[in-house]
């Protein structure tokens, strides 16, 4: 009688195994798929005479069936080849098979960038409109056992403000005597 039982125990165990085993094709185990981030552009929020208020926008796409939490962003902005801001570990989630926008705030004194309030008022002056950026940002993506870092370099001109011509002045000459 135990032998009987240990045989049919066996050939049920053979049996689920190897009706398991047949179901593995269908299955579909696949490593995950690596996000994307596409720098997209730079929205000016305000301009004055101190700074700039403007957001980076980056897209980033997860092509994932699960989402993926803890991104961290480092960030480094030039102006003029010199370093004007910095972030590190700034953090934000994607959801699962998502295609988002990810901006990052930054305000921009450009005394950092000319050094003084001369220098700034004679660029404004001699007509310049703009000074040159460098952003370096570095993605920083934990996907299950995947560590991965997107870094992206972004080039281009923040606005300057504009020197506004003084009022013209109206004189009333009846008024004026000498």
């Amino acid at each position: 009688m135990k032998t009987a039982f240990v045989k049919m125990t066996m050939m049920l165990m053979v049996l689920s195994l190897h009706s398991a085993y047949a179901q593995l094709p269908k299955l579909k185990l696949e490593a995950p798929g690596k996000p994307t981030v596409v720098y997209d552009r730079m929205d000016v929020k305000s301009v004055s005479m101190k700074g700039a208020s403007f957001e980076f926008v980056y897209i980033i796409e997860n092509p994932n069936t699960f989402g993926v939490d803890h991104i961290r962003a480092d960030y480094e902005l030039f102006l003029k080849g010199k370093p004007a801001a910095r972030g590190k570990d700034v953090k934000f989630t994607i959801p699962a098979k998502s295609k988002q926008e990810f901006k990052l705030p930054l305000e921009i004194n450009y005394l950092d960038a000319f050094e003084s309030a001369g220098a700034l008022t004679k660029a404004i002056a001699s007509g310049k409109k703009s000074i040159p950026f460098q952003m370096d940002m570095t993605f920083k993506i934990k996907v299950k056992v995947l560590n991965i870092e997107i870094p992206i370099t972004t080039k281009g001109d923040l606005p300057l403000p504009t020197a506004k011509a003084a009022p013209k002045m109206k004189i009333n000459k009846k008024k004026l005597k000498l």
